[in-house]
């Protein structure tokens, strides 16, 4: 059981991994595409600070990032950067949605950013649980000497034994 779990846990990753990549790489291309000039111009319009810096760092974000998390490569890291990314994007352009609801007063939609919540939480998802063992990071893992994990085994033994 705890093998197919392992499995469903790794498989999963991967799933997320690979949206997140290719979301990541679409937004990417389409701001590139856009021109950068027309990024930085959309940012400054909600008095962003820094709107150049933002509009690069959001752009190669998503484009590298995009490429990194579907090969695996770096992914806590990643995942550290979309999350920060869209903390950022709620905070500085979308702010004027306040308060955080998303249907107006008579029930209909009012749109927010509930993408941005959910794009952020799945990389907090990376940052915290990593790539999974389809990854390149696994290649790069150290992996615990064969004593420290008949030790573990064995703490983990007598405790169950005690209880």
């Amino acid at each position: 059981m705890a093998g197919f779990l392992s499995f469903l846990k790794s498989f999963g990753l991967l799933i997320a991994r690979l949206g997140l990549g290719g979301i990541l790489l679409l937004h990417g291309w389409i701001r590139w595409n856009g021109g950068v000039q027309k990024q930085i111009d959309y940012l400054t319009q909600f008095r962003t600070p820094y709107a150049e810096v933002a509009a690069w760092g959001a752009i190669i974000i998503e484009l590298v990032g995009g490429v990194l998390l579907i090969v695996g490569a770096l992914t806590r890291l990643v995942g550290l950067g979309v999350l920060i990314e869209q903390i950022l994007i709620i905070a500085y352009t979308n702010w004027y949605k306040w308060p955080p609801t998303l249907l107006n007063a008579d029930g209909t939609y009012r749109g927010g950013y509930e993408y941005n919540v959910a794009i952020g939480l799945l990389g907090l998802l990376l940052f915290v649980m990593g790539g999974g063992a389809v990854s390149i990071d696994r290649l790069f893992r150290r992996n615990k000497p064969i004593d420290d994990e008949e030790d573990a085994y064995a703490d983990h033994s007598a405790a169950a034994s005690t209880t």
